[in-house]
């Protein structure tokens, strides 16, 4: 799944020195927060801030698509072992040097429906991987 806004390109760094409390209070928040990479929380937060985000939940939160019912989720699922097998059908072909096409484009369909399942807008040909 592409992280970040598609056709996007992040290309500025910046650079924080903490104290030792510093990065222990940071680490604590960002682990409360669903979170795994400290500069992806920190930008979250960043981001929430300045897009005055008030949902009841902490600057930086996780937010997740909401959970699926049964059905939906037994159909995500499946989807994921659809694409799962198309993606070992993509490494055959690797091994050949050459990617079919209709491989290709069957898995991008596979990847667009598991996101338009979660209520994730789908990905367009032009778009970054």
């Amino acid at each position: 799944m592409v992280r970040g806004t598609p056709g996007s390109k992040r290309g500025h760094t910046v650079s924080v020195r903490l104290n030792d409390e510093e990065k222990q209070r940071w680490d604590e928040a960002r682990a409360g927060s669903g979170r795994r990479e400290l500069g992806a929380w920190v930008r979250a937060v960043v981001e929430d801030v300045l897009a005055d985000v008030d949902d009841g939940q902490a600057p930086g939160a996780e937010r997740r698509p909401a959970p699926l019912d049964p059905v939906t989720q037994a159909a995500y699922d499946e989807l994921c072992r659809i694409g799962a097998n198309l993606n070992q059908l993509v490494r055959y072909t690797h091994q050949d040097g050459a990617l079919h096409p209709a491989i290709e484009a069957a898995l991008f369909e596979v990847g667009n429906a598991a996101l338009v399942i979660r209520g994730i807008e789908p990905m367009r040909p032009t778009d970054p991987e």
